[in-house]
This record gives C-alpha cells, structure tokens and sequence, in this order.
C-alpha cells in the first residue's frame, strides 16, 4: 500500500466539482467520485471512522458525513476529503501505510484540538503511534490577519491554555491557527521532523480562495487516501 495525498488550491475547486459530479482530476490522475468521502465540517471535533457505506458520501443524493470535522479510513482507495478557504487542513499519513486521515481545522476546531483527538482515535483503534505519523498541514489564514473580537480571543486563548497550549496569538485579539496547530501535533507525539507545512496565507494569495478577503462560497478541496502499489 502506499498514501497518496494532494493539498489544494483554487483547481480543482469545490463549487465546479459539485456542479459537474464527476471524477476529480488532479494533473494527470482521476479521483473517482463514488469513492470519495466528504465531511460535513460543522467547526467542531467530530471524527469520523469511515467504511464501504461511506464511500461516495457528499455527492448526488448520498449525505456527508454529518457531524464529522475529521474523517479516517483504512480502506484502499477510499479518499477522503476536506474543504477549506482559510482554516487549515490536516492530512495524517502513517508511515507504513494502514490507515490516513483528514482533518479540518478552523478556529473552533483548534480549539477543541480536534488534531490531538484524531491522533488519539488513531492509536486507539489502529494501533499506530504518533511518532509514525507525518502531518502535511496546507494553506490558510496567518494570525497577522486573523482579528477576531476581544470575546472570541479570550475564548480560544484560553481553551488552549487550559490544556497547556501555547494560545497562537500574534497580537492583541489576533489568533495565529498555524502556530496552535503545530503545538498539538507536537504535544500529540508527532515528531516535529514529520510535520511538513505550507506556509502560505490563503488571504495573501490569490490562487487560494479567502472567505475573509473575498466572502467566497468556494472552497480548495485536500485529499488523501491509500492506494495499492
């Protein structure tokens, strides 16, 4: 088996995906539809162990995940997939290939550590230890143009410090999700060698779409999924 992954931007988008229903091409490689599976991403820590049954949830009349911020899968060929315009994808890749995860983690997802729980679940249930993973963490928003209100900052910097994370501030009422993000992976066990970033603002560039630049209903879409050899 082997993992394979793409971390996305404006193409393919999710907006064009849904209106076509068809396969996701991504350079010269076909994504089937039926075999993917999309989550409903309702900005909290749902994780979802996916089966056959899930295959194809999120296209034509087959339901999303309903409650999953982060989905997780063992089966060949089953790819799962995230949507984002500013919170952050997580894909999880296990190093002898037997199961992947994808992680949606936005601002409220980070501060319920939704990547901590994943990477429990992972463990627990698959018996792969942190220290066999690798983090492939994509674009989105940097903390110098994250502002949110004084309430919502007091909020999130405290959740994370209740659970000895550092609060990823920049500044005053500015919440750096990125630099949140890598102290869970870290305090997870992954080894900070295994935790490879794009550092990219998703509000700075434009072939990524921004919901805070723009308002945009559109969304890059982040892939993973194990494949035969």
């Amino acid at each position: 088996m082997k993992t394979w992954l793409h971390l996305g931007d404006r193409e393919p988008d999710y907006r064009g995906l849904m209106r076509v229903q068809g396969d996701i091409r991504i350079g010269g490689k076909a994504v089937p539809a039926s075999r993917t599976v999309i989550a409903e991403q309702v900005a909290a820590d749902g994780v979802h162990i996916c089966s056959e049954a899930d295959l194809g949830a999120g296209w034509g009349n087959h339901s999303q995940i309903a409650g999953a911020d982060a989905l997780i899968t063992d089966l060949p060929r089953q790819y799962l997939l995230i949507r984002t315009a500013d919170c952050f994808p997580v894909l999880l890749q296990d190093t002898q290939n037997r199961a992947v995860a994808a992680i949606h983690s936005g601002r409220e997802g980070t501060r319920l550590n939704v990547v901590g729980k994943t990477i429990r679940i992972l463990r627990d249930r698959f018996g792969i230890a942190a220290a066999e993973l690798v983090a492939h963490v994509g674009a989105g928003i940097c903390g110098r143009h994250y502002e949110v209100d004084e309430a919502t900052w007091r909020d999130f910097c405290g959740a994370l410090q209740e659970q000895d994370f550092a609060p990823g501030q920049s500044e005053y009422r500015h919440i750096d999700l990125r630099r949140a993000i890598f102290s869970q992976l870290i305090a997870a066990g992954i080894p900070f060698f295994n935790i490879e970033q794009q550092f990219v603002c998703t509000l700075e560039s434009r072939v990524h779409y921004s919901y805070r630049r723009d308002g945009t209903r559109n969304r890059q879409i982040n892939l993973i999924g194990l494949e035969y050899e």
